[in-house]
C-alpha cells in the first residue's frame, strides 16, 4: 500500500524475487554501471569509492551474491557519521544522465542494520550531496532495493549512489544498476502530492509519504482521524496535531522529504499549494526544498486564519529558485490549540499567457508614455474636458502622511502636461465620483495611519469631503459627512443625489453607516434622513444602480471575505431591505475582484471576474461570473473562464465597441504580477487573449478609457510599497480595422427620453453614451453603456435616449458612433441634465 501511495517514484525492496517496481517501469535504456557486479578490479572493484565521514569504518571482499565478489562495510564504535560504497566520481566510471529524465538504479544487499539510499550529482563540474531517498529495514538475505530518481535537474550530467550505513552493523551490496527511463514526465497539471488524503498507511502510525516534524518545548500529541471535510473520498482520514504547554516551537505534518515521495518540481515555476484544515489557532503553510545540497527551510508561503470547521488554505508560491527540484511542505501549529489536516495538494500553476504582439486588429496594441506620472495616481478621474484628475493623497505612505505633504495632479494626455493641485487633506482611500454639473465629489480618506502593534488595515476613516471643479482646478470643501469613512464607494442615483457606504470608520472598525450627498444642496444628509441598514458592506463594495433604482452588491470588494449568505445581494435603498442573489461562486475569493456591467445597461447583466482574499493571502482565481437582472429570480451563473491563471486586481473597462477589456492583476497579495490580457465579447460570452501590458501592474493600478479610444493604465503599488510611475496606453482593435466615423454636428446636451439628430460620417450603424470612469481600487460602480437606438441613412441620423433616469443618471456622457466592424468614432462630450 505505500508503495501506492508513493505514485511518483517506486521503492519498493524485495527478498530474491523480481521487483514489483521494476514491472511497473521497465528500463528503456542501457546499463549505465561500470563494473555493475563489483567483479572488475584486482583488490578493489573498478569504478567504485568508500566513503563515508566521522567514524572509520572496516572493508572486505565477500562472496557474491550472484559472483565472486561482494563488499561488506562494517562499523563499529560508532559515534558520527556513516560509510557507504559508490560509483567512483570521474569520468571513466560516473552514470552519465540527461537532465529533464529520469533513471531506475538498484542494487542489492544484507545487512544487519537499517540503511538508507543515498544519491550523488554532479552539477557545474563538481560532485555533491542529492538527497536520502529513503531508509530499509536491517535484511539477513539478499534484498533487492529499487528506486526511480527524481527528474534530473538542469545543470547535473552524472549521478552516483550507494547505500548509507550510520550506525553500529554490516552491510554487504552487490549488483548496482542504472538505466534510463525514457522521457520523464511533462510538467504536471495534475495533482504532485501522493496520498492526499491519507487513506494510505507507512510506518509507526504515520500515513504514507508525510511526517511529523517539529521543534521547540512543548506537549505534543497527534492521530490520525476519521473526522474529514464533506465529499472527501472513501477512506479518507485527516491528522489531529494538539499542542499543549506550548513555550516555544511548533507541530506540523510535513509531506515527506524521502525522494520516493517528495514531488518533483521544476525551478521558475510557481505551484498552488492547498489543503483542507480546521484548527483552534491561525496556522501557517510553510515550505521547504530540496537542491543539491540538501533539504533546506524556504518560505511561510500564507498564514492561514482560524476555523472552526474544515477550510480550504492555499497559496500560489513564488517562482522556485534555481537548483530547486522537489517541495516539502506543512501546516504549521505555533501554539496551545488543536489542528486537523487532509486533502493536501500541489499543482503546477497555470503559466502565464502572455502572447507576443500580434495582429493590431486582432489584439491591439500597447505602448509605454515617455512622460510619468509624478504622482502615486492611486484615485484616477476622467473630466468633462478630456483631462484626467490624479489623486494621490499620502500615496500610501506613512512619511508623506506624518509630513502633512498631500498631492494631486491633473494630467492632459494629449500633451502630456502635468498640472500640479493643491490638496486639503489625505484623500488617499477616498470615494469619489463624477456629479451632474462635471464636478468631482471626494469624500471620506484618511485620518491617521496604523499605529505601532495595529493591523495592517486598520487605517482610520476621515469624514471630510470636498468637490473638484475642473473649472477652476481646485477642491472646494463642502460639509462633511456625517460618519466617517474610509474606503467608501459613491454611486449615483437616477435623481442624481450620491448615496455612500462602507469602509472603516475614525475608530477603523467597520463602518455601517449609509450616507446621501444632495448634489442641489451641495451637502450631505444628517443620518435620520437616510433609510439605514446598519449591516457592513465592507470596503469598496461594487454597488451597481439598477434599471429600477435599486442597488445591486455584486459580491466584489477589498479585503478578506465577503458578505454573510450569498455574498451578493440586491439592494432598495429606499426600504433599506436587502435580498440575497445566489450563485456567486468563491463568494469568499471575490477580494480585489473587478465587476461591471456587461453590454448595453439597458441588458441589467453584471460580470465579476477573478479576486482573491488578501487576509489570508490565498492564492488568486480566475473564476468568471454572470448575472441576468431582469430575470425574475436574478441568480449568478458560471461564465467563461478569465484565461491564465487567477488574479486580484484585474481592472475591467468597457470599451465603445461593447467589448470588455480585462488587463493587469497578480497572483497573491501585492505579489506575483499576471501580465495576460483579454477581451471579453458579451454576445459570444468569449474571451480573446492579447498580448500584455509591458508594464506588471497590481494594488492600486487603475484603468480609464479615453475619448480618443484609447485605455490609460496607471499605477501599481507592490508588497515593498513601491509604486509604478509609468504609464501604458493601450490601442485596442478597432483602431486597426479601417477609417473611423465622425460624428460632425451633435447636440451639447440632451434630455432623457428624447430623440435628437446627429451628422454623421462613415458607415454609422450603432451609437452610444459611456459614463467618464472615476476608478481606484478596481471599483467604478458608475461605469455604464448606453445603447442609443439609431434610424436614418447617410450622413443624416436620429437618435433616442432611454426616458430611464436609473439607467442615465444626470451627468456628462462621451458620445460615440460606431461602423458595422465596430470602429467608433472620437468622443463628443454631451450633457444629460
Amino acid at each position: 500500500m505505500a508503495a501506492l501511495a508513493c505514485l511518483l517514484t517506486l521503492l519498493v525492496p524485495v527478498a530474491s524475487a523480481p521487483s514489483p517496481a521494476s514491472a511497473a517501469a521497465v528500463p528503456g535504456g542501457p546499463e549505465l554501471v561500470s563494473n555493475p557486479s563489483l567483479e572488475e578490479g584486482a583488490t578493489e572493484p573498478t569504478c567504485f569509492s568508500r566513503v563515508g565521514w566521522g567514524t572509520p569504518a572496516t572493508w572486505e571482499a565477500v562472496p557474491g551474491r550472484t559472483g565472486a565478489r561482494a563488499i561488506a562495510l562494517t562499523l563499529s564504535g560508532h559515534t558520527e557519521g556513516d560509510a557507504k560504497l559508490i560509483q567512483q566520481e570521474n569520468a571513466a566510471c560516473e552514470p552519465v544522465v540527461v537532465p529533464g529524465k529520469s533513471y531506475q538504479i538498484s542494487l542489492w544487499y544484507r545487512s544487519t542494520a537499517p540503511v538508507a539510499l543515498t544519491l550523488f550529482r554532479r552539477a557545474g563540474g563538481s560532485f555533491g550531496y542529492w538527497g536520502e531517498v529513503r531508509s530499509y529495514p536491517a535484511a539477513p538475505g539478499w534484498t533487492r532495493v529499487v528506486a526511480t530518481t527524481p527528474v534530473i535537474p538542469e545543470g547535473t550530467d552524472r549521478l552516483s549512489f550507494g547505500l548509507s550505513l550510520g550506525q553500529n552493523g554490516t552491510v554487504v551490496t552487490d549488483d548496482y544498476s542504472a538505466r534510463l527511463l525514457g522521457e520523464a514526465p511533462a510538467d504536471p497539471a495534475g495533482e504532485l502530492v501522493a496520498n492526499p488524503f491519507l487513506t494510505e498507511d507507512g510506518d509507526a502510525g504515520m500515513p504514507a509519504c508525510f511526517a511529523l516534524a517539529g521543534w521547540g518545548e512543548r506537549t505534543v500529541s497527534s492521530a490520525l482521524v476519521d473526522q474529514v471535510p464533506a465529499g472527501s473520498p472513501a477512506g479518507a482520514r485527516s491528522y489531529r496535531i494538539s499542542i499543549s504547554d506550548h513555550r516555544s516551537g511548533d507541530a506540523k505534518l510535513l509531506t515527506s522529504e524521502d525522494l520516493s515521495c517528495a514531488p518533483s518540481v521544476q525551478p521558475e515555476r510557481s505551484y498552488r499549494v492547498a489543503v483542507q484544515y480546521r484548527s483552534d489557532l491561525p496556522v501557517t503553510l510553510s515550505l521547504f526544498r530540496h537542491t543539491a545540497e540538501g533539504w533546506s527551510y524556504w518560505q511561510d508561503a500564507a498564514t492561514l486564519p482560524a476555523s472552526p470547521g474544515f477550510t480550504t488554505g492555499e497559496a500560489i508560491t513564488a517562482p522556485l529558485p534555481a537548483g530547486t527540484d522537489r517541495l516539502a511542505w506543512g501546516v504549521t501549529l505555533a501554539g496551545n490549540g488543536t489542528l486537523e489536516t487532509t486533502g493536501y495538494s500541489l499543482k503546477a500553476a497555470p503559466e502565464e499567457p502572455v502572447l507576443p504582439p500580434g495582429d493590431p486588429a486582432l489584439m491591439g496594441s500597447w505602448s509605454v508614455s515617455a512622460t510619468e506620472l509624478p504622482v502615486r495616481a492611486i484615485h484616477s478621474t476622467l473630466l468633462s474636458d478630456g483631462r484626467l484628475l490624479l489623486i494621490a493623497g499620502s500615496g500610501n505612505d506613512g512619511n508623506q502622511f506624518a509630513a502633512g505633504t498631500f498631492r494631486s495632479v491633473v494630467w492632459n494626455p494629449t500633451t502630456g502636461v502635468f498640472k500640479q493641485i493643491p490638496t486639503p487633506y489625505d484623500m488617499f482611500c477616498a470615494g469619489h465620483v463624477t456629479l451632474p454639473d462635471g464636478k468631482v465629489l471626494l469624500a471620506g480618506g484618511t485620518a491617521a495611519f496604523p499605529g505601532a502593534g495595529d493591523g495592517p488595515n486598520t487605517f482610520k476613516g476621515s469624514p471630510e469631503s470636498y468637490y473638484f471643479d475642473p473649472k477652476d482646478d481646485s477642491f472646494h470643501r463642502v460639509s462633511d459627512m456625517s460618519d466617517a469613512h474610509w474606503y467608501p464607494s459613491l454611486t449615483k442615483l437616477g435623481n442624481g443625489n450620491i448615496w455612500a457606504a462602507g469602509g472603516l470608520n475614525a475608530n477603523a472598525q467597520g463602518n455601517v453607516a449609509t450616507q446621501m450627498f444632495n448634489t442641489k444642496t451641495r451637502s450631505w444628509l444628517p443620518l435620520n434622513q437616510v433609510p439605514q441598514t446598519y449591516t457592513y458592506w465592507g470596503t469598496y463594495p461594487h454597488m451597481f444602480l439598477l434599471d429600477d433604482g435599486t442597488l445591486f452588491y455584486s459580491g466584489a470588494h477589498t479585503f478578506g471575505n465577503g458578505r454573510p449568505g450569498t455574498g451578493s445581494s440586491l439592494y432598495n435603498w429606499r426600504t433599506a431591505s436587502v435580498l440575497d442573489v445566489p450563485g456567486l461562486r468563491e463568494k469568499d475569493m471575490r477580494d480585489q475582484a473587478g465587476s461591471v456591467f456587461i453590454g448595453p445597461v439597458q441588458d441589467q447583466r453584471v460580470m465579476i471576474v477573478g479576486g482573491g482574499n488578501t487576509d489570508g493571502n490565498r492564492a488568486a482565481i480566475n473564476l468568471v461570473d454572470i448575472v441576468d437582472l431582469k430575470a425574475q429570480t436574478p441568480r449568478y451563473t458560471a461564465g467563461p473562464a478569465l484565461p491564465g491563471p487567477g488574479k486580484l486586481y484585474v481592472n475591467l473597462v468597457n470599451l465603445p465597441d461593447r467589448t470588455v477589456l480585462a488587463a493587469n492583476g497578480s497572483k497573491q497579495n501585492r505579489s506575483q504580477s499576471v501580465r495576460s490580457a483579454a477581451l471579453y465579447a458579451p454576445d459570444a460570452n468569449a474571451w480573446t487573449s492579447i498580448s500584455p501590458d509591458p508594464v506588471p501592474r497590481n494594488y492600486h493600478s487603475s484603468a480609464i478609457l479615453l475619448p480618443d479610444g484609447r485605455v490609460a493604465v496607471l499605477g501599481s503599488n507592490p508588497a515593498d510599497n513601491s509604486f509604478e510611475l509609468r504609464i501604458s496606453l493601450y490601442s485596442p482593435p478597432y483602431l486597426f480595422k479601417g477609417t473611423r466615423p465622425t460624428i460632425t454636428q451633435a447636440p451639447s446636451s440632451v434630455t432623457a427620453g428624447r430623440s435628437f439628430a446627429l451628422q454623421v460620417t462613415g458607415d454609422v450603424v450603432k451609437a452610444q453614451l459611456i459614463a467618464p470612469l472615476s476608478a481606484t481600487h478596481q471599483t467604478d460602480t458608475n461605469a455604464r453603456l448606453i445603447d442609443l437606438p439609431i434610424s436614418g441613412t447617410g450622413t443624416r441620423r436620429t437618435a433616442q435616449l432611454t426616458a430611464n433616469r436609473n439607467l442615465v443618471p444626470p451627468g456628462p456622457y462621451m458620445l460615440t458612433v460606431s461602423s458595422a466592424s465596430g470602429v467608433p468614432s472620437l468622443a463628443r462630450w454631451v450633457w444629460v441634465p
